[in-house]
């Protein structure tokens, strides 16, 4: 399957350490002040996983929302893509009104306005994530040497804002030394390139996407779920 990113929700006003506290406990990962005792203590204590979950997705604002994708049922141009699905491919056994009611409230992502938070390099059209997800797997694959062993080992970290808009950084970072020291940094510029796969330019251009999804979303609150 390979990594691919996925954005997380953001807390609702006021609700922020409630948040945190809970993305601890739903990822295993515990917060770097956190004392030895307090370490100690939380691991006598088994939390309810499931009722944790479901309390993280209550006080967080989704990336559909913060990406502004249409809703099936809420929007016209959402439910106009509804309706051309049916009459492309119509379900056995389902009348339009059926297919409609089915897909009630569906986030469809595609119909997103553009931005940098919808990459080029995505794994969205394979349906097991979302297109807002950005196709990781490409910078292990093209950029392992340049990214280097402690930043690849980051890209496999799930995080909060402050995590990946620190991943974002270091991205530009990189990104920026190797498309000057190529000749490629036109690369930054446009959204998507015409350059052989394994090209410095494909490289250059890789890296500055990956750096700029890192900041759109890191940038309106939102940490990332590092999937694999």
């Amino acid at each position: 399957m390979g990594l691919d990113w996925n954005p997380i929700g953001k807390p609702q006003p006021g609700c922020e350490q409630e948040f945190e506290r809970l993305f601890h406990i739903l990822t295993g990962k515990p917060k770097p002040t956190i004392s030895i005792f307090q370490r100690l203590k939380q691991a006598f204590t088994r939390p309810d996983i499931e009722q944790a979950k479901q309390r993280f997705e209550a006080i967080q604002i989704t990336p559909y929302q913060t990406i502004q994708a249409p809703r099936v049922g809420f929007d016209a141009i959402a439910t106009q893509w509804a309706r051309d699905r049916f009459a492309e491919h119509p379900p056995p056994g389902k009348t339009l009104d059926d297919f409609l009611e089915s897909l009630h409230g569906y986030h469809v992502v595609l119909l997103s306005p553009p931005s940098d938070g919808l990459p080029v390099y995505s794994n969205g059209p394979a349906g097991y994530v979302e297109s807002f997800s950005f196709r990781a797997q490409w910078l292990v694959i093209e950029c392992p040497d340049i990214l280097g062993k402690q930043t690849l080992k980051q890209c496999y970290e799930s995080g909060l804002a402050p995590d990946l808009a620190d991943l974002g950084r270091t991205l530009r970072h990189i990104a920026t030394a190797y498309s000057t020291t190529h000749s490629v940094a036109q690369a930054a510029e446009v959204r998507d390139i015409a350059a052989p796969e394994g090209s410095p330019a494909f490289k250059a251009h890789l890296l500055f996407s990956a750096a700029k999804w890192c900041e759109w979303w890191s940038s309106r609150g939102h940490g990332f779920e590092a999937y694999f």
